[in-house]
């Protein structure tokens, strides 16, 4: 297929999600070779190769669902690879950008690479991705990853929160499901059908031509807030792909407990503005970990029951069920 399934963030699509996990990978999925992480240089192009540009199509007003597929993945891959350009030349310009050569880019295009390959189980548009890293070098704790695999940490994530790699990689993977599972896009998608209510868009007889009108989106890929429903399926996903990587899944709680102590002042607009992480949250990764350690212990190659303690979280204990799943992870 030419993209990924409906990306909204429906139980169905969560359920979908959590079903996934365990069952056997996609052979590209499972087999590819990482795709070369490569520093912000500026050089950033759209990867559109598949699916064809919006054709001026309509749609009824107040159709949200079919507002955001009026959205084709190529343009707003497109925008998104306009946008990073735009970064990370602004970096370079004010010399905040770190070069290829520095252990921060280096550090981060590494751990890029080994979740790469294990993203195309959740989309085959990632195949046509041209994954880009840049860090730029700020006291802001940041990061994002754009459509298309355009990839930007500020050094406060880095220098601030002292993350180890176990805690990088599931940052990493989530912000990667974020956008593989095109959550920006429903979000667009949502924000410009409140332009069409509010008159913003013109309509003509209560039809809107989508396909004539410019989206403008690039800044606001990057300052998206993400719905519950959003982080839950990028707490699943991205967990898949980290453990499948080789990082503790376990790091994730640590992970995000760090964030939410070094952000506890940005509540407005800090990274956990950006990606709510209320308790409920929280206890949800605790809960699925049962889930995601046999992944991880397939990865590293050892036996579960060998691995030890991770910062005083233990390997959890699995239901019968959960154990008899198991069996069937790849």
């Amino acid at each position: 297929m030419s993209g990924p399934a409906n990306s909204s963030s429906t139980p169905a699509a969560l359920a979908s999600a959590a079903e996934a996990i365990g069952t056997a990978a996609t052979a590209s999925g499972a087999n590819a070779q990482p795709a070369q992480a490569q520093a912000g240089s500026g050089s950033a192009s759209a990867n559109a190769t598949s699916g064809g540009p919006n054709t001026g199509r309509v749609v009824r007003f107040g159709n949200i669902a079919a507002f955001r597929n009026l959205i084709p993945s190529p343009m707003l891959e497109a925008q998104a690879a306009a946008e990073y350009t735009e970064i990370v030349r602004g970096a370079a310009h004010s010399k905040l950008l770190y070069p290829d050569s520095d252990p921060h880019v280096q550090r981060v295009r590494q751990l890029v690479d080994r979740l790469a390959p294990y993203a195309l189980k959740w989309s085959d548009r990632v195949k046509s991705w041209k994954w880009e890293v840049a860090v730029i070098r700020s006291p802001d704790i940041r990061m994002y990853c754009l459509p298309g695999g355009k990839i930007v940490v500020y050094g406060g994530v880095l220098d601030r929160v002292k993350l180890n790699d176990n805690e990088l990689g599931m940052l990493l993977g989530h912000e990667i499901a974020h956008a593989v599972r095109e959550h920006v896009r429903e979000r667009l998608g949502e924000q410009q059908a409140a332009q069409i209510e509010a008159g913003v868009v013109p309509q003509l007889f209560g039809l809107a031509d989508l396909g004539m009108f410019p989206l403008g989106i690039g800044s606001r890929l990057v300052e998206m807030h993400y719905g519950r429903d959003d982080e839950t399926e990028a707490d699943v996903i991205g967990s898949d792909i980290a453990a499948r990587a080789g990082f503790d899944p376990r790091a994730a709680l640590t992970a995000w407990d760090k964030l939410a102590t070094a952000t506890r002042a940005e509540r407005d607009q800090g990274f956990i503005y950006v990606h709510p992480y209320p308790p409920a949250r929280r206890a949800d990764i605790a809960k699925r970990l049962a889930d995601m350690m046999p992944l991880y212990a397939k990865a590293i190659g050892k036996p579960l029951a060998s691995l030890p303690d991770y910062q005083g979280i233990p390997v959890p204990k699995r239901s019968k069920v959960s154990a008899a799943a198991a069996a069937a992870v790849p």
